[in-house]
């Protein structure tokens, strides 16, 4: 008599164990999705939230805002016969640069130099051979200006006070301090996201419920730069005008809601 094995005997019966698996349901749409029982990155460990309904959406809120300062980038630069002198003579033109700007109401601590240089400069030939014809001394300068309506007119007296010595070199506008308008583009982008969320809600015969989670990003539209003429010293042209444009900040949220 043959013996057939244990695990192809049929008379013990099968035991089946079924595993139910949860999926997400339906495609993203853009940049939102639909889905139920798995909560993602939103999913804080509540197994109150285990089979959840959600949606996540995307909002979008900007905000224009009119800059408040300029960041002014310029340098002295003095060519002399010696070292020491060009060095003397920058640290002259390099005083009356600060001395404008203080009686121009800009403090100290929005004025930065960056950088301090001295070195031969040459003359050449047809022939190519080279002569030293000085020295020239060069300090380069980062200044902030918060009053940023009269900043082309401390521009301009700056200029007045330094002389042919001082080249401004770039002006951007900018926002000094964004919390407020950031504030203000969050507002309007959670607004456009629980409205978009709400949408979703009433299309597939839900109830929006709280909000699991938001990730936020903010984006600010790039610095305009503005050059600002040169004035002789001495003259009595007008001011340099300094035009400030406009900023654009906007907050993006990422948000997931429930749904009932």
């Amino acid at each position: 008599m043959k013996i057939k094995p244990w695990y192809l005997a049929g008379a013990a019966g099968v035991l089946v164990i079924v595993v139910a698996l949860s999926f997400g349901f339906g495609g993203r749409m853009g940049s939102d999705h639909m889905g139920f029982g798995h909560m993602g990155s939103g999913y804080n460990g509540d197994e109150s939230f285990a089979g959840a309904r959600f949606v996540n959406v995307v909002g979008d809120g900007t905000v224009k805002v009119t800059p408040d300062s300029v960041r002014v980038d310029a340098n002295i630069s003095t060519l002399a016969s010696s070292q020491a002198a060009a060095l003397a003579s920058t640290a002259q033109s390099a005083d009356a640069f600060r001395a404008s700007l203080k009686k121009n109401g800009v403090e100290a601590q929005y004025i930065r130099a960056v950088n301090l240089s001295t070195n031969p400069e040459y003359s050449y030939s047809s022939a190519g051979a080279a002569k030293i014809v000085g020295y020239r001394s060069t300090q380069n300068f980062n200044v902030v200006i918060r009053d940023a309506k009269n900043a082309g007119l401390i521009i301009s007296n700056l200029q007045s006070a330094v002389g042919n010595a001082l080249s401004i070199n770039s002006t951007t506008s900018f926002v000094y301090d964004q919390k407020i308008a950031e504030a203000n583009a969050r507002t309007l982008a959670i607004a456009a996201a629980k409205a978009k969320a709400e949408s979703y809600a009433s299309l597939t015969g839900s109830k929006l419920g709280l909000v699991l989670s938001v990730d936020e990003q903010v984006n600010q539209s790039g610095p305009i730069p503005l050059m600002a003429m040169a004035k002789s010293a001495g003259s009595m042209a007008a001011p340099v005008q300094i035009d400030l444009g406009q900023q654009s900040i906007t907050v993006t949220v990422t948000t997931k809601w429930e749904l009932k």
